[in-house]
């Protein structure tokens, strides 16, 4: 199992050469009465990595509300090559080499392609708010949701202070299917969102737009980043064009 998950891990970097930021999400089974252990060796995992690593970006370790024992890691590196060096780091392989006692055989990795990525340096408190909602966008109006919705995002983290992360990303084998990964500073700063212009102008246009959205109820285990990023898909290739 051991080698199955670093040769993973090793061919995720193979396709990602250019130097757009890579987005992890992993979903995790959590055996029964190792909640804690799994804390544990993540939390050394994700502080020693955010904090001496340049190129590991964030880290975020939840679960869902309902059922404690299924995880997500959520992962930004700066490129492919910051994430080998992360692959390759001994809080890394001392995961892996606990990851047999503690996880079931439910470890899947959602492929995904980063089309927005912003933040700000995230203080964890009791009261953050975490948020992970699949959407899935009718293929007719693709193009116009992505107008809509990063510049919504865009806006958030610029005028609302208790908007401390806003990730979108795309599943790799069906573009049509966004995943959104938010964190709020409290309960009332994700409320006060909601009632902003900009969101409730989202909202609006883009509600013919949905076929489906699926909100997962999670909880925050520990989340950790640098604080500063923000990627948009979109300017990224138009910049890279010559």
């Amino acid at each position: 199992m051991l080698k199955k998950l670093v040769a993973t891990a090793l061919l995720t970097t193979a396709f990602t050469a250019h130097a757009a930021p890579v987005f992890n999400i992993f979903e995790l089974g959590i055996q029964p009465e190792q909640s804690a252990a799994y804390d544990e060796v993540g939390k050394n995992n994700i502080t020693t990595s955010v904090q001496h690593e340049s190129g590991t970006l964030a880290m975020y370790s939840v679960k869902q509300a309902n059922n404690p024992s299924m995880a997500y890691m959520l992962e930004v590196y700066a490129d492919a090559a910051a994430y080998q060096a992360h692959i390759q780091s001994p809080q890394y392989r001392e995961f892996l080499r606990r990851s047999p006692e503690i996880l079931t055989e439910h470890k899947r990795k959602i492929e995904v392609v980063p089309q927005f990525l912003g933040d700000k340096k995230v203080q964890q408190t009791p009261d953050t708010i975490n948020n992970l909602v699949i959407v899935d966008v009718k293929p007719e109006h693709a193009q116009a949701f992505r107008a809509i919705v990063v510049p919504e995002m865009v806006q958030s983290l610029k005028v609302e202070s208790g908007v401390w992360a806003m990730y979108a990303a795309t599943e790799k084998t069906n573009p049509n299917r966004w995943y959104f990964y938010e964190i709020y500073a409290n309960q009332a700063a994700y409320q006060q969102h909601r009632q902003t212009p900009h969101f409730q102008d989202y909202l609006k246009r883009t509600a013919d737009m949905l076929q489906s959205k699926e909100p997962i109820a999670i909880t925050p285990a520990l989340l950790m980043n640098k604080g500063g990023l923000q990627f948009d898909a979109a300017q990224s290739a138009q910049s890279a064009q010559p």
